[in-house]
């Protein structure tokens, strides 16, 4: 794999030798207007910069890489831990994912394989949303679950019930119906868009409790109580896949 990286005094060459990953050929720019000039006229497959450099932040930089029409997935780099703004950050750019240092090979993989996963091409990948089960909202039977879900969402049994439109006592009888389940894939659709960008639950609950401007500074969770699960699934989703509005 080839990677661009805003890398003037070789730290990230240093980190990735320290966690000894060798399946990524790093190409480091001294400046971010190299960077932008070699992910503007040569192939690659990634871009690697941390959020905090002397003089520039690592988002500013992926935003002018964005409007540059660059495509190209991005992981960023934080040696600390990442505030509420630095995860509504990052979840409001498509195709990049926040990790914090040190590097590790598992931490490494975990998040290329769901960036890549959200930038296959449709004829490989003709339905992207579809890749692979939400692990933390599923029973060992591998059905989505109702109480793993208000777990993971902070959202009582009942406010899902009415989220997908049926009876608390229906949700809870025959959670395993098929139109249950179907009604329940938008949780999923949800959490697996959050996970993609924020890598933790932890980060996933702190982007639905977080009042934003997109819903006139409503929290996602409020949104999800009005009744419009879908709505926020399919957002999120285009958000996730870089799709036009």
């Amino acid at each position: 794999m080839k990677a661009f990286a805003l890398d003037p005094d070789h730290c990230l060459e240093n980190e990735l030798q320290k966690a000894h990953i060798k399946n990524i050929t790093l190409c480091p720019a001294a400046s971010a207007e190299q960077l932008y000039a070699s992910v503007g006229h040569e192939p690659g497959d990634l871009v690697l910069l941390h959020m905090e450099m002397p003089g520039l932040n690592g988002l500013d930089v992926i935003t002018q890489l964005r409007k540059q029409n660059s495509n190209i997935p991005a992981i960023l780099l934080t040696a600390r831990t990442p505030s509420e703004q630095m995860w509504l950050r990052a979840a409001s750019e498509r195709s990049v994912a926040l990790l914090q240092t040190p590097i590790t090979a598992g931490k490494l993989q975990y998040h290329l394989a769901r960036l890549f996963e959200q930038t296959a091409p449709a004829e490989r990948n003709p339905n992207p949303l579809q890749v692979s089960p939400v692990d933390e909202l599923r029973n060992e039977r591998g059905r989505l679950d109702v109480r793993k879900i208000s777990a993971v969402f902070d959202l009582p049994v009942s406010d899902i019930a009415k989220c997908i439109n049926v009876p608390r006592p229906t949700i809870t009888k025959t959670p395993d119906s098929k139109a249950i389940q179907s009604e329940l894939h938008n949780f999923e659709r949800i959490a697996r868009s959050l996970l993609t960008v924020t890598g933790s639950i932890k980060g996933l609950k702190m982007w639905l409790h977080a009042p934003n401007p997109e819903f006139e500074q409503h929290t996602p969770l409020e949104i999800l109580r009005l009744g419009k699960l879908s709505l926020l699934a399919d957002w999120l989703d285009d958000a996730r896949l870089g799709t036009p509005d």
